[in-house]
């Protein structure tokens, strides 16, 4: 009987020490061993619906079927999410790549683990003073419309910021004058359609659904959907990463994480109105159509579940490095898999 007992005893020590050992570094475990829930912390620039199958990923529940609490820290541009992320108040980033190239500049560790979009989703919109003014037309071969932005006068979130270097590369790729494109810092899709109304700017460049709504207020239309140039066409964007690290201490939760995204990627692909609806609340001002239409036009844009490949890296990397002055990063890092990304992660979720 005592042998008996001992063995019992041995037997839940076990138990309880493999139980305590289920908590991780930076994270939050609550609840019993049948529901486990992780507070796992995301930081993003600013709420940009480019990065709608995350939302959808949370409205949905795909993260808390993985057992996780998703929550997000917004605002503040790149710079508050590197910020964020290297405090270690948020596990997870999600941004342009520009923002974790500025990081890997200064010697950071860091890994991208997933793409929430294989193009540049950024758009480039005229007002109708301008079209009339130059004769253009919205239906002209892209080397003209791209010759177009020569002497005009843009809007963007920040000057030099990656909607201002990445249109300066189109121009390049397109054998136009960079230095002959003026910009305007007008932060948002408001005052930039503001300053089209007030004729201050000839146009503005976004992500959707700012076209839409330039449309929609009769200020002007599309004129360049970034996608249109090969270059962008394949190129990684809104991309999820974390500090070496962490993920290498905590696989399982990179794995939970990009299926949940991976998830989330697929069901915008295939059902944007029903994505539009369960995430208009993330977009206040925003009609839900509009929201529903924006992800219709960024479909070719939601591809697989988010794997990346080296080219969409190089597509990435080579305009801010060619434009070091106004993106600070002179370093071009070697883009081969299991370096400064991987698809690791993706390939075991799915």
């Amino acid at each position: 009987m005592l042998k008996k007992n001992s063995i019992v005893i041995i037997f839940c020590t076990i138990l309880v020490v493999l139980a305590g050992c289920n908590k991780t570094n930076n994270q939050t475990t609550t609840g019993t061993n049948a529901d486990q829930v992780t507070e796992i912390t995301f930081t993003e620039p600013a709420r940009i619906l480019s990065l709608a199958p995350f939302y959808v990923a949370i409205e949905q529940g795909f993260f808390k079927k993985e057992g996780i609490e998703a929550s997000i820290s917004s605002g503040g541009g790149g710079s508050q999410v590197i910020a964020s992320l290297l405090s270690g108040q948020a596990q997870f980033a999600i941004s342009g790549p520009r923002s974790m190239f500025v990081p890997l500049e200064s010697g950071e560790d860091l890994v991208a683990i997933q793409s929430l979009n294989s193009a540049l989703t950024f758009e480039i919109a005229l007002s109708n003073q301008y079209l009339k003014k130059n004769k253009l037309s919205v239906d002209s071969p892209l080397e003209d419309r791209v010759a177009a932005l020569s002497g005009a006068t843009i809007g963007t979130n920040l000057v030099g910021d990656s909607g201002d270097i990445y249109m300066r590369y189109l121009m390049k790729l397109h054998g136009q004058d960079p230095s002959t494109l003026k910009t305007v810092k007008l932060t948002g899709g408001g005052p930039k359609i503001g300053g089209m109304k007030e004729g201050i700017v000839d146009g503005g460049i976004s992500s959707p659904p700012f076209s839409l709504q330039v449309q929609e207020q009769g200020v002007g239309d599309l004129f360049i959907k970034s996608s249109e140039e090969s270059t962008y066409s394949n190129m990684v964007w809104e991309v999820v990463f974390a500090d070496r690290e962490y993920l290498e201490n905590n696989p399982n939760m990179a794995v939970k994480v990009v299926r949940a995204i991976g998830k989330g990627i697929e069901f915008t692909r295939e059902n944007p109105k029903e994505s539009a609806e369960s995430i208009v609340s993330y977009f206040d001002g925003v009609d839900v159509k509009v929201l529903e239409e924006s992800l219709i036009g960024m479909k070719d844009t939601f591809q697989g579940y988010g794997e990346m490949n080296k080219e969409a890296w190089d597509h990435a990397q080579d305009p801010i490095v060619e434009f070091s002055e106004l993106s600070g990063i002179k370093t071009k890092h070697d883009t081969k898999p299991g370096g400064i990304w991987t698809n690791e992660y993706i390939e075991e979720a799915f």
